[in-house]
């Protein structure tokens, strides 16, 4: 089996910014992306899990940026899964252009077997003899966040109908494409974002409000999703 996936793609108009370089969306969604195309070929993707009552769900992780490539350039885009603990699993990604690593991620990820209403043990996802592509993107614990989020909000965001996945939740990358969206081209340019690490915590749907918070933290600044009962839905941290 294929450890480790490396796919060369074209970074087209509809992938790129007002600056003509690769969107912090499409990053996201690109990885979505590949992700899938992987799970295919090792024979866990949502068509497998389904029929045996199985969905994976990512629910935390952290892209560096170092360079985004622009409108026309080729990358190499990999993926590959760490060896997973019983319940938990890092899958890490990549893009490379010249032969020079641009952008790098890692996300955590977990199955949930809908049958038992628990995590199902990974030790049970792979096959025996895979061999796992040995290297880590990082070894540290993903971010930590301890804010309280009060005050007032200073966005909403009403959940869409092409904020959907086929489960009926607001989709991963939704979040991003949502998130994003708070800030002008011109705040974001500010921002100068390099580093973002990011928690699902709760399911939303179409037609919730999403009430987004922000204060600084972490030598960058924290965002929070909260619905209206103040539970929270997503949070990231943007350096």
């Amino acid at each position: 089996m294929v450890n480790k996936l490396t796919e060369k793609i074209k970074i087209m108009p509809s992938n790129v910014d007002c600056n003509s370089r690769l969107g912090f969306f499409d990053i996201f969604a690109l990885f979505q992306n590949i992700a899938v195309d992987h799970s295919e070929i090792l024979n866990y993707d949502q068509s497998i899990l389904t029929p045996k009552g199985l969905f994976w769900v990512t629910s935390k992780g952290r892209v560096i940026i170092y360079d985004r490539p622009s409108t026309g350039q080729y990358v190499e885009l990999s993926t590959w899964p760490e060896k997973p603990d019983r319940i938990r699993g890092r899958r890490n990604y990549t893009f490379e252009k010249d032969g020079k690593r641009i952008i790098e991620a890692s996300t955590e990820w977990a199955v949930i077997d809908r049958k038992k209403n628990r995590l199902f043990m990974l030790d049970n996802l792979y096959d025996e003899s895979f061999e796992f592509y040995n290297e880590k993107i990082f070894e540290e614990p993903f971010y930590r966040f301890t804010s309280d989020f009060k005050g007032d909000p200073f966005a909403e965001y009403t959940v869409r109908s092409i904020d959907i996945d086929f489960e009926g939740h607001m989709n991963n990358v939704a979040y991003i494409r949502a998130l994003f969206g708070l800030f002008s081209s011109r705040e974001i340019e500010e921002l100068n974002i390099q580093d973002i690490e990011y928690q699902y915590k709760t399911p939303c749907y179409e037609g919730d409000t999403l009430y987004w918070y922000k204060e600084p933290g972490g030598s960058g600044l924290e965002i929070c999703a909260k619905l209206k009962d103040n539970t929270v839905i997503f949070l990231a941290k943007l350096m």
